[in-house]
């Protein structure tokens, strides 16, 4: 995680004095104590830091501090008025669990080159780089996670909202699209680290910059991958033909493929026939070539022109359908 280039910067003391910033103290408590202090059983406490993915192997051990404490006292509280239930909370740990243990893993490589790179600017060694972190960095993650957070939520009421006055319930049709750049596996072969880096952070630029241009969800990345939804396949049309015309001719080319349906959603992620499709079908694609369903095909006849493919048998579908759009689309 750090370059050994900073020799000057003892790595163990720094960790040491980072961990008691995050966690807000030294460690104090072990899991019984903090099961005897808030009320809440030994062993659904122990269940609940699991599922956010701290394992507990010792009750007795000191592990805990007292930030941990508040949390789980605020836990306790919302159980005992009813807010949630304990299955419900267990869901509630887990799910943030796994979104923020990618977003630490993404983001401390990144702060602790930012917070090095800043102490070799000036003097003061660990101190200066933990008073950086402490004064500065720290609290400006913070703060863009819970900035962040609460506009996906807005957004995403929004367009619940939207759902339910179209239809009657949120429960409707997205259309689902995935992108990713024709021949990347054959390229990472022979290119360097460096080189790849520099081509999957253009890939991870110019697909966010689509998908929220036109109203959009990032559902995650995934390498040289996106998956993203739409609300209505007009926007999932315009954001694939976004990405295609916004990516640099002399890169390795894009390719997308939509389709259009129900979805279950989980953890933030969507699963289902639908998403398969569209899967299925951006694989279909040759470079530069947007290919949808039958239905995404359909919803859009009247504004885009397609052209239909033979079928072809893909794992898990005998014969798929496809069409490919014909020239720039208008939206």
């Amino acid at each position: 995680m750090v370059d050994n280039d900073h020799d000057d910067v003892d790595t163990r003391a720094l960790a040491e004095a980072v961990e008691s910033i995050l966690l807000g103290g030294d460690r104090t408590l072990s899991p019984n104590d903090l099961a005897d202090r808030t009320g809440i059983d030994a062993d659904y406490s122990r269940r609940l830091w699991r599922s956010m993915g701290f394992p507990i192997t010792d009750d007795d051990a000191i592990t805990l501090t007292d930030r941990d404490l508040a949390a789980m006292q605020r836990v306790k509280h919302a159980l005992d008025l009813d807010v949630v239930s304990p299955a419900t909370m267990t869901a509630l740990a887990r799910q943030t669990g796994q979104v923020f243990s990618q977003l630490a893993e993404s983001e401390g490589d990144e702060l602790f080159r930012v917070a090095l790179a800043a102490v070799d600017d000036g003097p003061g060694g660990k101190d200066a780089l933990v008073q950086l972190l402490a004064d500065d960095l720290l609290p400006l993650i913070e703060s863009i996670h819970a900035y962040v957070w609460r506009r996906q939520l807005a957004a995403y009421v929004a367009r619940t909202v939207a759902r339910y006055e179209r239809s009657g319930t949120a429960d409707v049709d997205v259309t689902v699209g995935f992108a990713d750049i024709s021949g990347f596996t054959s390229l990472s072969r022979h290119a360097t680290a460096s080189d790849l880096a520099g081509l999957l952070e253009l890939f991870e630029s110019v697909a966010t910059d689509a998908v929220g241009a036109h109203d959009g969800r990032v559902v995650k990345l995934i390498g040289d991958a996106v998956l993203f939804t739409t609300a209505e396949p007009a926007e999932g049309i315009a954001i694939a033909a976004d990405l295609l015309g916004q990516w640099p001719s002399d890169w390795p080319p894009v390719r997308a493929g939509l389709a259009t349906g129900t979805v279950l959603r989980r953890v933030g992620d969507v699963f289902g026939p639908t998403v398969n499709i569209a899967s299925r079908l951006t694989s279909l694609s040759r470079p530069n070539e947007i290919r949808v369903d039958e239905r995404t095909a359909t919803a859009l006849a009247g504004r885009h022109r397609f052209v239909e493919q033979d079928p072809q048998d893909v794992r898990g579908y005998d014969s798929l359908r496809s069409w490919t759009l014909s020239g720039a689309p208008e939206y």
